[in-house]
């Protein structure tokens, strides 16, 4: 179910732009990158595009599709009124006629993402006064509930677990999709809802991919980003695992270093700390090891990300997002890199802003581990 304290702070906030509602829109593409604001207000996942309606009295409208998917959406979510369909829009429009509120007083979140189609045919209904006010209400997600806090502790100890397992039945001649299967099967029998889930295999990789039908063969280093959600909150640890000992010592050369960039990161997130900040700090040991040119693309894409589904702040942890760290704020730290002598390694942890720095919410140090074959 949706927090109402983050409920209360939205009504809070249309009280002072004076407005009788407030509708949020998500296209129904899941991701942990983005924010889903309808799960946020609602509580509820949908298969298909949806809108809440939040009025100014707190009652809760769901929109919502498809029409066949209406108990579920009862079941849960925590709104006043659920209207399933099959027509979004045109649901919508009859809604607003019944309410007959004026343009000035409806508030829009989220149509950044909505079909061109769609958009164009809200803003006519409107007559081109569609109020976009995404700026007025980003801030009230940027922090995570002490509930999404309880489900990111969850999400993580499942993620830990998965990857115990993962060390546990890795062998060659495994496909890489077979054992993505078995750690996606195990973790889901622990309560995950979701999982985003980058595992590859080479003995030098230069990326991290999906899991394809390449067999694991001895000297293959695995890559892992293992990223579940519990009721909705995604966490993501990143991992990298040796088949056989070959090339054993370059390799904890490299992922010290790696190690070192992410204990770099993580102690100087704090609130008050730009995030562009928390990036050079990654990146100065590896400057100071020469490898300062695989800290740009192609070599690397961010230095960590916010984790959805409700919010995705603080954003991507790249140079150019000069947010401010606040208390609250969940994301992970991840300097995954590409290294010439060993190829691409994944080093990352889950952390959470603190009052007085930044808290890690695994159990495990970070570490290249080696399976013996």
């Amino acid at each position: 179910m949706a927090d109402h304290s983050r409920a209360q702070a939205f009504l809070t906030k249309m009280k002072d732009l004076d407005l009788d509602y407030l509708v949020a829109y998500f296209d129904g593409i899941h991701s942990f990158l983005e924010p889903n604001l309808v799960f946020l207000l609602t509580g509820f996942k949908s298969i298909g595009e949806s809108m809440v309606l939040l009025q100014s009295n707190g009652l809760t409208t769901l929109i919502t599709t498809p029409f066949w998917d209406a108990e579920r959406a009862k079941t849960n979510s925590n709104v006043s009124t659920i209207l399933p369909t099959d027509d979004l829009i045109n649901t919508f429009k009859g809604f607003m006629e019944l309410a007959k509120a004026g343009p000035d007083k409806i508030g829009f979140i989220g149509l950044t993402s909505i079909r061109q189609s769609s958009y164009c045919e809200l803003s006519s209904y409107f007559k081109n006064r569609l109020h976009l006010l995404d700026e007025h209400f980003v801030d009230f997600t940027a922090c995570k509930t002490e509930s999404e806090l309880i489900k990111a502790r969850k999400a993580t100890w499942i993620a830990e677990r998965g990857y115990e397992k993962m060390l546990e039945i890795a062998r060659p001649g495994m496909y890489d999709y077979q054992l993505a299967g078995e750690i996606e099967s195990f973790m889901k029998s622990l309560g995950a809802d979701d999982n985003f889930f980058l595992m590859s295999a080479s003995s030098h990789n230069h990326a991290v991919r999906p899991p394809g039908r390449h067999r694991l063969e001895k000297g293959d280093i695995i890559l892992a980003e293992i990223s579940p959600s519990y009721e909705g909150q995604f966490t993501q640890i990143c991992r990298s695992v040796v088949l056989g000992d070959q090339n054993r010592d370059p390799l904890l050369e490299s992922y010290h270093l790696l190690v070192t960039a992410l204990e770099r990161g993580i102690a100087i997130a704090k609130p008050g700390e730009k995030l562009s900040n928390v990036v050079q700090a990654i990146n100065e040991p590896l400057e100071e090891a020469g490898y300062g040119q695989y800290c740009r693309p192609p070599y690397m894409r961010v230095r960590g990300h916010g984790l959805g589904l409700s919010s995705f702040q603080p954003g991507d942890v790249s140079e150019a997002n000069h947010t401010v760290l606040q208390e609250g704020m969940f994301f992970v730290i991840h300097p995954n890199q590409y290294i010439p002598e060993t190829g691409y390694l994944l080093c990352g942890e889950p952390v959470l802003i603190t009052s007085t720095g930044s808290q890690v919410l695994t159990k495990r140090k970070p570490s290249l581990d080696i399976i013996a074959v």
